[in-house]
């Protein structure tokens, strides 16, 4: 039986949340409950839906905080001496995030809203927050390009960089371990960045006049 409420409604709100991260880093979303919560907290079930409309209410409230606590992460990496380590470094704080909190990294995509319910714009903002980190390293690299290409490519790098951690984090490939995600990462990201180099290159090759067949011959000659 629940015991009478001696917290506020925000301090029950924390609460709450503290505990429904608890069970999923300890058990995974499939141990979550509405009556966990309450059984970790000490209060009666219907609390908790004083304070959260469902248990959909307290999941999305998690995957707002765990892409805000990835961000803080990834925003607090410090810039290398080029754009290749700064996306390096970038790309391994991700990866950490995502092997050392495994199950709240899965709840960002394992638990999906309820037809007709809106992602809320904290959920997006911190997602197009960590892309422009991503973009304000991939700039130098692409000097003649536009804002939404840069955002284009700085999204396309990070699938990749997902699809690798994802992997890892699942244990589902037999190539890509935790042991070996790092550096497939940087396979990644060094191939990445040689083609943008490259795409650059002749980009400016072209803006002088010369283009890539008579640079060739003239290499040739």
């Amino acid at each position: 039986m629940g015991r009478r409420s001696v917290h506020s409604p925000e301090e029950l709100r924390q609460l709450i949340l503290s505990s429904a991260r608890t069970i999923i880093e300890k058990n995974g979303l499939p141990g979550l409950s509405a009556r966990e919560i309450a059984k970790l907290i000490g209060y009666s079930p219907g609390t908790l839906y004083n304070i959260f409309e469902n248990l959909d209410d307290v999941l999305l409230t998690l995957q707002i905080n765990t892409l805000g606590d990835v961000y803080e992460k990834m925003v607090g990496t410090p810039e290398g001496g080029t754009p290749e380590d700064t996306l390096d470094a970038l790309a391994d704080t991700y990866l950490e995030f995502a092997l050392n909190n495994r199950h709240l990294w899965n709840l960002l995509f394992a638990h999906q809203l309820p037809d007709g319910v809106a992602a809320p714009a904290a959920l997006h903002n911190h997602v197009n927050n960590g892309m422009k980190l991503i973009q304000n390293a991939l700039a130098p690299l692409m000097p003649a390009s536009s804002d939404s290409e840069t955002d284009a490519a700085a999204r396309t790098l990070w699938v990749g960089v997902h699809g690798i951690t994802a992997i890892a984090v699942t244990q589902k490939g037999p190539t890509i371990t935790t042991n070996t995600a790092r550096d497939h990462v940087r396979r990644l990201t060094s191939t990445y960045v040689a083609g943008l180099k490259a795409i650059a290159a002749r980009q400016c090759a072209k803006s002088d006049g010369t283009g890539i067949a008579s640079q060739s011959r003239a290499l040739g000659d």
